[in-house]
């Protein structure tokens, strides 16, 4: 049997791919990473630290992804959820739509190399595809959003990759929001909680997706919009440790409420330098490797 393997948001999260925050995010070019503002080095290490020992404490294997050089500028390294994808039969390496994240395919190759797991497909040339606009509803349905940095040649090239795989890949077009440097998800509308629950923008939310949920038994609750957009839509952005045992960012009360009223148990972090300035929230922190 493979330890590896994670066609779903859900499922017992056994195994995560992480990067620790990079030594001099504080002396970036805010604007040139599209960063809200410069950032305060010891406020995301606190940020991040707090994340990482509530995976920790879960119980969940965490392998820190190490770069090639930790001197290079790939500060969005962290968010180890976006350059690639990992199914039952191996490894899907994407091609990332924001410039700067280029390299890190690379990166991600080396691990999974290193870790013997096999890569069974990649997103090449003019195709983009970040794992931020993957959405798996169930383990042989997944989602896939059109978006600033996931395009259709990128969408055509996946799909191609997890039919041979016995998986259906459907195309989600996302609506225009902010501008195109931003970065919205798929995930930035809408995460799972549990096979049959989610959470999402309503008022954003593309109705072939709405009337797909239904479709698939999934319900889903309407996040609070004072607080998504106060958020910059990250408090819809949720991990999900095992069906409704949710990592959740702090200072979203009512969305909280509604979680805990829905029979969820929350784990909150504080997020506000690490994931409200860098537009990337508790999932974009994990790639998970396995789930079972």
């Amino acid at each position: 049997m493979n330890n590896f393997g994670a066609q779903n948001m859900v499922s017992h999260l056994k195994k995560v791919l992480m990067k620790k925050p990079q030594n001099f995010m504080s002396k970036v070019d805010s604007q040139k990473w599209n960063y809200t503002s410069p950032l305060d080095q010891d406020i995301i290490n606190e940020n991040y630290n707090e994340f990482y020992k509530i995976i920790k404490n879960s119980g969940t294997e965490i392998v820190n992804l190490k770069l090639k050089s930790e001197n290079e500028e790939l500060c969005d390294s962290i968010f180890t959820h976006d350059p690639s994808l990992v199914l039952n039969d191996g490894a899907i390496i994407l091609n990332m739509g924001k410039n700067l994240r280029k390299k890190e395919a690379e990166e991600h190759i080396n691990f999974y190399n290193e870790e013997k797991i096999p890569i069974i497909g990649k997103v090449i040339n003019n195709g983009t595809i970040e794992g931020g606009d993957c959405l798996w509803i169930n383990k042989k349905t997944l989602l896939v959003g059109e978006s600033y940095r996931t395009n259709k040649i990128g969408i055509d090239q996946l799909g191609n990759i997890v039919n041979k795989y016995d998986i259906k890949l459907m195309p989600i077009k996302l609506p225009k929001y902010n501008n195109e440097n931003s970065c919205f998800h798929l995930m930035s509308l809408i995460s799972m909680l549990d096979n049959d629950l989610a959470i999402g923008c309503m008022s954003l939310l593309p109705t072939d997706l709405i009337n797909l949920l239904k479709e698939n038994d999934i319900k889903t609750i309407g996040i609070p919009e004072d607080e998504y957009f106060k958020s910059k839509t990250l408090a819809v952005n949720i991990l999900a440790l095992s069906p409704r045992n949710l990592v959740v960012m702090k200072g979203y009360p009512k969305t909280i409420d509604l979680l805990i009223k829905s029979g969820c148990k929350i784990n909150l972090f504080s997020g506000a330098e690490l994931c409200i300035k860098t537009e990337g929230g508790a999932t974009c922190l994990t790639r998970p490797i396995w789930r079972e």
